[in-house]
C-alpha cells in the first residue's frame, strides 16, 4: 500500500514538473510585437514595446526569451543586420553577446554566416573593453565545432574572414570537430590572402605542424586544383612541403590519389623528391595513382622515374599488381601497350603472385581476360604456394558465387590456364554440384514442356487439315503459305533439339558423375535457349498464318514476335561466355563470346557498384592468404 502511494506521489511530482516547464517556456516565448520591431530595426518602437511589456516582466527575462530555434532578440537583430537594435540590446544585457542558440551559434556566427561585416565589427567593438569576453566570443564553437572564422570561411565570406584572422592568433590553431583548421578551410575556399594571413599568424612551428596532420591544407588546395593556394602555402613556409598527414602522405600523394595532373606536375617539377617518399603503409604516390586509376599521373611519374620495376610497395607489388587489386583497366591498358614496361607483366610480389594472380583473387574478369589474351603473360606461373591463377580464383569459393567470379573462371578456362591443385578443383566442383541437381531438374522440366508443346503443335496445324476428297485430303490447309513453312521447320527443330536435351544430355547428367553434370549443364543451357527461340518463331509464324486477311493484325503480331525472339536471343548470347568448358575447346566460340563477355562484365560491375564502400581501398596488395 505504501509502495503504491509513493509511486502515485512520484507520478504527481513528474506531472507538476512538466506543467512547470511548459509554464516557464510559455513565459519565455518572444513577444510578437517586439519580435517584429527587432526584425524591422526600428529602435524607437522596439524600446517603446520593451518598456510597455517590462511592467509585467523584467527586461532581462524579456530579452532572454527564445524563438523556436533558440535565437534571442540579439540573434534576430544581428541576423537581419539591425545594428541599432543590437547595440541597444548588448548595452542592456551584455551577457547575450555570448549566448548560443540551439545550433550552438552566437550572434557573431550568424553575422559571419550572412556576410554582414559591419555587424561583425560592431559586435567586437562592443566587447573591445573586455579582452577576455572578446576572446571567448571569437573562440566560441557551434555544434560542429566551428568558430565564427570557420563559419565565415565555410560561407565564402573572405573579407570577414580576413578581418577575424587579425583579431586573435589563437583562431589559426583551432580545429573543429572534423579536424579542420581555419587554414584548411581557407585553402578549400581558395582564399589566398587568408591563407597567407593565417600562416603569418602561426609563429609556433609545433602547433602549426599539427594543422597538417588530420586534414592537410595541401589536400584542400589539391582537391580544388588550386595551384595558387598551393604556392602560397609553400612560399610562406617552405619547410611545410616536407609535412605529412597522419597517414604519412605528402602533397604528391594527394595529387596522385585525386588525379590532379596540374598539381602533380607542379610538385614534380619543383619538389620531385616527394615521389619516392612512402606513406605509413609503404605506398608511393605512383601506387595511389594506380589504385585510383589515374593513368595520366602514372605517365608523368614514370617520365621522372622510368625504372618502374623498382617502384614497389612493402609487399613487393608493382603498379600492375595494385591496378589488378582495384580493377583499374585503364592503367593496365597504358602499361601493356608500352613495351618498355613489359618487365612488370609477369613480375611477382614477395608472395610469388603475378598481376594475373592478383586480378583473379579480386575477381576482375575484364583484366583477367586482357592478360590471358596477351601472349607475353605467363598463364602457367605459380606463386610461393604453387598455385596458378586458376587455383587462386578457386581459393575463395563460396556457396553463393557472384557473376564476376563466374566470368573470371570463364576467362581463365577459355585461355586453358592450368590448375595444379586438384583439391581446389574438387572443392569448387562440390560447391557447384550442391546446386547442380536442382538446376538439372529445372532444365529437365522446361525441356520436357517445350518438347511436349512442339510435339503437340506438329499434329494441330494452324488452319486445320483439308477434308475435301482429292490429292489434298489430310493435308494442312495452309501448306501453300511461306509463313506456314517457317512454322513447320521451326517447330521440328525445337522438337528434336529438346528431345536431344532431355534424352541425351540431362539423363546423361543423372548418371551421378560430378564432372558430367557440370559439362551437361554447360551444353544444355545454350541448346535449350536455341530451342526456345525456335519454338517462339514457330508460334509467331503460326499465329501470323491464320490472320493473313487482317494485314494490320498480321504486322502487329509479327512485330511483337520479333521483339520477343530478339530478347530471348540476347539472353542466349549473354549466356555464351559462361559456358567456359565450351569456349576453352573452341577458338571460334571464344571469339564469338568476346563482346557478350564484356557486356556481362559491365553488367556485373553495375550491379555491384551500389555495394561498394565509399572509403578508398587500402593501397596494399596482399594475396598472402590464398
Amino acid at each position: 500500500m505504501a509502495k503504491k502511494l509513493v509511486e502515485e506521489m512520484e507520478s504527481f511530482e513528474i506531472e507538476q514538473s512538466y506543467e512547470e516547464d511548459e509554464r516557464v517556456a510559455a513565459e519565455k516565448h518572444m513577444d510578437p510585437g517586439l519580435y517584429l520591431a527587432a526584425i524591422n530595426g526600428d529602435l524607437y518602437p522596439f524600446k517603446r514595446i520593451l518598456n510597455g511589456i517590462s511592467t509585467r516582466d523584467p527586461k532581462d527575462d524579456i530579452l532572454s526569451s527564445l524563438n523556436p530555434v533558440g535565437n534571442t532578440f540579439l540573434h534576430v537583430a544581428a541576423k537581419h543586420g539591425k545594428q541599432d537594435i543590437v547595440k541597444s540590446i548588448a548595452t542592456a544585457k551584455p551577457s547575450l553577446v555570448l549566448a548560443k542558440n540551439f545550433n550552438g551559434e552566437t550572434v557573431l556566427h550568424l553575422a559571419a554566416k550572412h556576410g554582414d561585416e559591419l555587424m561583425v565589427k560592431a559586435l567586437l567593438e562592443i566587447l573591445s573593453h573586455n579582452e577576455t569576453e572578446k576572446h571567448d566570443l571569437l573562440m566560441a564553437e557551434n555544434e560542429m565545432g566551428n568558430t565564427a572564422l570557420d563559419q565565415a570561411l565555410i560561407s565564402g565570406r573572405e573579407s570577414i574572414a580576413s578581418y577575424l584572422i587579425q583579431q586573435d592568433y589563437e583562431l589559426s590553431y583551432h580545429l573543429n570537430k572534423h579536424g579542420e583548421s581555419a587554414l584548411y578551410l581557407a585553402a578549400k575556399a581558395g582564399f589566398v590572402e587568408c591563407v597567407s594571413s593565417i600562416l603569418a599568424q602561426c609563429t609556433d612551428e609545433n602547433r602549426l605542424n599539427l594543422l597538417f596532420k588530420n586534414k592537410s591544407p595541401f589536400q584542400a588546395a589539391i582537391e580544388r586544383n588550386n595551384i595558387v593556394v598551393l604556392e602560397a602555402i609553400i612560399n610562406a613556409k617552405p619547410g611545410l612541403i616536407q609535412m605529412r598527414d597522419n597517414e604519412g602522405r605528402n602533397p604528391l600523394h594527394f595529387a596522385a590519389s585525386l588525379g590532379h595532373l596540374k598539381g602533380a606536375h607542379y610538385l614534380l617539377q619543383n619538389y620531385h623528391f616527394n615521389a619516392t617518399r612512402r606513406d605509413k603503409r609503404g605506398g608511393l604516390p605512383i601506387h595511389l595513382a594506380a589504385l585510383e586509376g589515374h593513368a595520366d599521373i602514372i605517365r608523368i611519374l614514370l617520365n621522372n622515374f622510368p625504372e618502374a620495376d623498382a617502384l614497389l610497395d612493402m609487399s613487393g607489388c608493382n603498379i600492375l599488381h595494385i591496378a589488378a587489386q582495384s580493377g583499374r583497366y585503364n592503367v593496365f591498358h597504358f602499361i601493356l601497350k608500352n613495351p618498355k614496361f613489359k618487365s612488370l607483366i609477369n613480375m611477382k610480389d614477395k608472395f610469388g603472385n603475378t598481376p594475373l594472380h592478383t586480378a583473379c583473387n579480386n575477381y576482375h574478369p575484364k583484366i583477367v581476360s586482357t592478360l590471358t589474351r596477351d601472349k607475353r603473360v605467363d598463364i602457367s606461373a605459380v606463386n610461393n604456394k604453387g598455385m596458378t591463377a586458376l587455383d587462386v580464383s578457386y581459393a575463395n569459393n563460396s556457396d553463393n558465387i557472384p557473376l564476376r567470379q563466374r566470368l573470371t573462371w570463364a576467362a581463365l578456362k577459355a585461355a586453358s590456364v592450368p590448375q595444379h591443385f586438384s583439391n581446389r578443383e574438387d572443392s569448387a566442383a562440390k560447391t557447384a554440384n550442391a546446386h547442380a541437381n536442382g538446376r538439372v531438374n529445372t532444365l529437365l522440366v522446361v525441356a520436357t514442356l517445350v518438347a511436349t508443346v512442339t510435339f503437340a503443335a506438329g499434329f494441330t496445324m494452324p488452319g486445320g487439315y483439308s477434308s475435301e476428297n482429292g490429292t489434298d485430303l489430310g493435308m494442312a490447309t495452309m501448306w501453300r503459305h511461306t509463313v506456314f513453312h517457317i512454322f513447320v521447320i521451326c517447330d521440328t527443330i525445337a522438337m528434336y533439339t529438346t528431345s536431344f536435351v532431355v534424352v541425351t544430355a540431362l539423363i546423361w547428367a543423372k548418371l551421378g558423375d560430378n564432372t558430367l553434370v557440370l559439362i551437361a549443364l554447360d551444353l544444355v543451357a545454350p541448346l535449350l535457349g536455341f530451342a526456345l527461340i525456335m519454338m517462339s518463331m514457330a508460334f509467331t509464324a503460326g499465329v501470323v498464318t491464320v490472320v493473313t486477311k487482317l494485314r494490320w493484325l498480321q504486322i502487329a503480331l509479327f512485330a511483337m514476335g520479333v521483339v520477343g525472339i530478339s530478347f530471348i536471343a540476347l539472353l542466349l548470347i549473354l549466356l555464351l561466355p559462361l559456358c567456359a568448358s565450351l569456349t576453352s575447346r573452341c577458338r571460334m566460340l571464344r571469339y564469338l563470346s568476346y563482346y557478350p563477355f564484356h557486356l556481362l562484365v559491365l553488367l556485373s560491375y553495375f550491379t555491384e557498384k551500389s555495394l561498394k564502400s565509399e572509403a578508398p581501398p587500402i593501397p596494399h596488395c596482399d594475396t598472402s592468404g590464398v
